[in-house]
C-alpha cells in the first residue's frame, strides 16, 4: 500500500501478517490481541458487509471497524495512495490520517492502535481495517440518553467537546449524538469518535462551518427530544465561546443545516467555500 501520508506509517512500527492482510499497529500485539485480529480477517472471507463493533475476544480493549472497497476505483486509490477529485481520500484513510493527527494534538478522541488491508489476489485492496481504543465507561449520546433523559446535560456536554475540538484544530463535519461518546462518571466529558469526515486545516468560513455543526447536530435525532426555540437558545449561548462569527452569515446556513440534508461532499464546500447546497 502507498500511504498518502507516509509519516502515519512511523507511528505503527510493528506489523502483523496473517493470510493476505497486513496490520500496522502502535506496538507488538500480545497474544490476546493478535489472535483476534487473526479471527476477524478470518471471518472476513465469508462474509462483505461493514464490521464496527468490539473486537471479540478483546471486547475491553479494542474497537475494529472493516469496510469492504466494493468498486474498481476505491480499490486503486486505496492501493495507489491516490485521492478522489475533490481532493479527499476514502473513508478509511481519511479516518486514519485524521484521528492520528487529532490525537497528536490531545484532541479528545479515541485513540488510534493500529489499521491495515486485505488484498486480492490481485494485489489491489479490497478491504480496509481500522483498530481504535475501547472506550470502557463510555456511551454514545443516544444510548446516554435513554439511559439519563437529560437532553439538556447531552447538549452541554456535546457542545463542550465541540469547542474543545476547535480549540486543537479539528474540525468535525460528521458530528452527532452517536459520534459523542459520553464518560458514565462525568457527563461533562466527553469524546469524539468517527473522524473519517474532518479537517485538520482552519477554514476561512468559521461563521458556516459552525452553522453547519449545530445545525447539523440538531437535525440528527435531537430534534426528538428539545423544543428547537430552546436549542436554538442554547446555541446562541454557545456561540459567545467562539470569536468573529458572523450572525448574518451564521443565521443563512443553521436554518438550512436544521432542517436540510447536506451530503458529505456538500459538507466539503462548507468548510472551503462558505456554500451551503442542500438536496
Amino acid at each position: 500500500m502507498s500511504f498518502p501520508d507516509s509519516s502515519v506509517l512511523q507511528d505503527f512500527p510493528a506489523t502483523l501478517n496473517h493470510r493476505n492482510a497486513t496490520i500496522f499497529i502502535t506496538l507488538s500485539a500480545d497474544d490476546s490481541a493478535q489472535q483476534a485480529i487473526q479471527d476477524l480477517i478470518d471471518t472476513r472471507f465469508q462474509l462483505k458487509d461493514r464490521v464496527s463493533a468490539p473486537l471479540k475476544g478483546m471486547e475491553n480493549d479494542l474497537f475494529a471497524k472493516s469496510q469492504p472497497l466494493d468498486s474498481l476505483k476505491p480499490k486503486l486509490r486505496v492501493t495507489f495512495g491516490r485521492s478522489k477529485r475533490d481532493g479527499s481520500f476514502d473513508w478509511p484513510v481519511e479516518e486514519v490520517i485524521n484521528t492520528l493527527g487529532a490525537q497528536k494534538r490531545g484532541a479528545p478522541v479515541a485513540s488510534l492502535y493500529g489499521f491495515g488491508y486485505r488484498k486480492s489476489a490481485l494485489g489491489l485492496i479490497q478491504e480496509f481495517f481500522i483498530f481504535t481504543q475501547m472506550l470502557d465507561g463510555y456511551l454514545n449520546g443516544l444510548e446516554w440518553l435513554k439511559q439519563e433523559r437529560d437532553i439538556q446535560s447531552l447538549i452541554s456536554a456535546s457542545f463542550k467537546l465541540l469547542h474543545c475540538l476547535h480549540d486543537k484544530g479539528v474540525v468535525h463535519m460528521d458530528f452527532w449524538a452517536n459520534n459523542v461518546m459520553v464518560n458514565l462518571e462525568q457527563p461533562t466529558l466527553a469524546k469524539a469518535i468517527d473522524l473519517e469526515n474532518c479537517f485538520l486545516t482552519p477554514s476561512d468560513f468559521l461563521s458556516e462551518v459552525l452553522a453547519f455543526q449545530f445545525g447539523f447536530f440538531y437535525r440528527r435525532e435531537i430534534f426528538r427530544f428539545v423544543i428547537e426555540e430552546d436549542y436554538d437558545l442554547m446555541v446562541m449561548d454557545e456561540l459567545d465561546n467562539y470569536a468573529g462569527v458572523d450572525r448574518e452569515r451564521f443565521d443563512e446556513v443553521y436554518a438550512a443545516s436544521k432542517h436540510e440534508n447536506i451530503s458529505r461532499r456538500a459538507r466539503r464546500e462548507i468548510f472551503h467555500k462558505g456554500i451551503v447546497v442542500t438536496s
